[in-house]
This record gives structure tokens, C-alpha cells and sequence, in this order.
């Protein structure tokens, strides 16, 4: 049965189309980003720009489309953070239903946790089938969810309102930023971290998902182009998380980006991202993470397999 999940976040649209082999796995066929930006904005004004709608909207429905040509028989779109606290959220999402054909739902911290639990561990990361404990970090554009479970089973979820976008508008209006800016970023990130309070023990598995983090592995990686085949299961660690946003700090945005393996709007928000990745770590008392390129996308089109 062909599927597919369209998870619409704060910076990125991700796309996966793919086979549900009835066991609650999907073997991907098309698997895209396409970095539109949604959020851009929504730090300073609260609400969604007519711009990077109509990027967003354009981009949704060239790719509902296209599944629709591949043959997809069930599909799902959810849309995360940046439209549960836009003040005009119902206007952007008749837009966006009315590009896709299809109807969008905005879901909720709750619903995002269980998407994206559903989907990072129908891969191969952990022991697999058993009932160890696991935590999901999703570093997002325009949150942070942090799920604990056993097994399959969620246990628990917290999602805090910082992401790579809204760290980035927020603090750093220079490029390069400036030290002043840095220090002022992580003191903000620190603070915020402070409300949450993750138990952790020696044998729980704990995947990372989001953009910012997948980022980060290609870079840590040296990739030449951002190769989802190499991010995927790499284990990064906490030291060379930190090498990585220090470098990347001192580096202006264009300079991100001929690195090769960061696009023209990841490498805006590459430093804020790895800020908070870096220090979500250390506040957890973790020296490695596995980094996973599934999430939403994949739960949504897991899900959809059932309907």
C-alpha cells in the first residue's frame, strides 16, 4: 500500500511517499525537505507572512500531487508549532488545504510527541522490538519535544516554544554574531532548559530527530552535500557538537552554506539550532545521541496505512 506523511513545520515541509509493508514499517520512495520558511517572522509579528505562505502552500501542493501521480493511496499532512501559536492560523490553514487538496490538521503538542515517537523508532536504532527505555529529543525550528517511553509505548512528553527559527530571530541579528549575542543565546537556552527534568539511565536508547540536529551530524560528518544515507544512525557526540557550533559561529551564513551540506536557509539558523542541540545535551548529561532522518513525516504515513 503506497502512503504518505506531509509534516508542515516552522522552517521545513517534509515529504515522504513511500510502501507500508503492513508490520508498521514504511520503506520510503521519495523522502524530501524543502525549507519554505513557514515561521519566518512569527517571533516578532505573532502571525504567518502572505510570503512565506504562498512558498509553503506552492511547495505543499507540488507535492501532494506528485503522490497522487505515484499512485498514493492514504495520506496524511499535520501541521507543528508554528501554526498552533499563529494568530491567523485558520486563514493559513484554508490556504494550505486548498493548495494540497487535502486537509491539513494542526496538531498538537500531544499529537506531535506521538507522530514523531511512531515514526524516529519504526527504524533500527535501540535493541528493536523490546521494551527498553527509550527518549526522543525532536529539535525543531519552533520547539523542542522531549518523549520518554518503553518499547512502543509513550510514557510522557514535553515540548518547550524554542527552535532553531525563533532562537535565531530572537537573538541573533548579526552575521557572524557577535559574542555578546552568543552569550545571550545560550543564557536564554539554559533558562529554559531549566524546566525540564529527563531521567536517563544507562542502557536507554536516545535518538535525535530535526532538522537542526541531522545538520549538524552532515557537518560534523565533513559531508561535501548533505547525504541522508550517511546521517542516518551516526552517533554524535556531545564534544564535537560543541567543535562544530563554535565553528559555525564564527562563520557568516554564506559561508555556511558552501560548506555544501547546508542549504541557503538551514545555514541561517545552523548556529541557534547547534546552540540548542549542544546544551540540550549537556542538560541531559548526554554524550552521544543516535540521529534519526525520520519523525513526523513517518508516523503521519504510518498512521495513514490504517485508514
Amino acid at each position: 500500500m503506497r502512503v504518505a506523511g506531509f509534516d508542515i513545520g516552522t522552517n521545513s515541509v517534509r515529504v515522504l511517499i513511500g510502501d507500508a509493508d503492513g508490520t508498521g514499517r514504511i520503506r520510503p520512495g521519495v523522502r524530501v525537505g524543502f525549507a519554505t520558511r513557514l515561521g519566518e517572522g512569527l517571533a516578532h509579528t505573532g502571525r504567518v507572512s502572505d510570503e512565506a505562505l504562498e512558498r509553503t502552500a506552492r511547495v505543499l501542493g507540488k507535492s501532494v500531487r506528485l503522490a497522487r501521480a505515484l499512485g498514493t493511496s492514504a495520506m496524511k499532512a499535520g501541521a507543528t508549532h508554528v501554526l498552533r501559536v499563529a494568530s491567523n492560523a485558520r486563514q493559513v490553514l484554508g490556504t494550505l488545504d486548498n493548495a494540497a487538496g487535502l486537509s491539513v490538521k494542526i496538531l498538537s503538542e500531544e499529537e506531535e510527541a506521538y507522530y514523531a515517537y511512531l515514526g524516529a523508532f519504526s527504524g533500527d536504532y535501540g535493541p528493536g522490538a523490546g521494551q527498553e527505555r527509550r527518549l526522543l529529543m525532536d529539535v525543531g525550528g519552533g520547539s523542542v519535544t522531549l518523549t520518554q517511553g518503553e518499547g512502543p509505548t509513550r510514557t510522557g512528553s514535553t515540548t518547550l516554544p524554542i527552535g532553531a527559527v525563533t532562537l535565531t530571530e530572537k537573538f541573533l541579528r548579526h552575521d557572524p554574531p557577535t559574542e555578546e549575542e552568543m552569550a545571550t543565546l545560550k543564557e536564554n537556552v539554559r533558562a529554559e532548559l531549566d524546566f525540564v527534568s529527563v531521567s536517563i539511565a544507562p542502557g536507554d536508547s536516545v535518538v535525535a530527530i530535526g532538522g537542526a540536529v541531522t545538520c549538524m551530524a552532515a557537518v560534523c560528518l565533513e559531508l561535501p552535500f548533505f547525504d541522508s544515507r550517511r546521517v542516518d544512525g551516526h552517533i554524535l557526540g556531545l564534544e564535537e557538537t560543541e567543535r562544530a557550533v563554535e565553528m559555525l559561529s564564527r562563520m557568516t551564513a554564506s559561508e555556511r552554506e558552501r560548506m555544501g551540506c547546508l542549504g541557503r536557509r538551514r545555514a541561517e539558523i545552523a548556529v541557534a539550532g547547534g546552540v540548542l542541540l549542544w546544551l540540550l545535551m549537556r542538560h541531559l548529561g548526554l554524550h552521544a545521541v543516535v540521529v534519526s532522518i525520520r519523525g513526523v513525516r513517518y508516523g503521519l504515513a504510518i498512521d495513514a496505512a490504517t485508514l
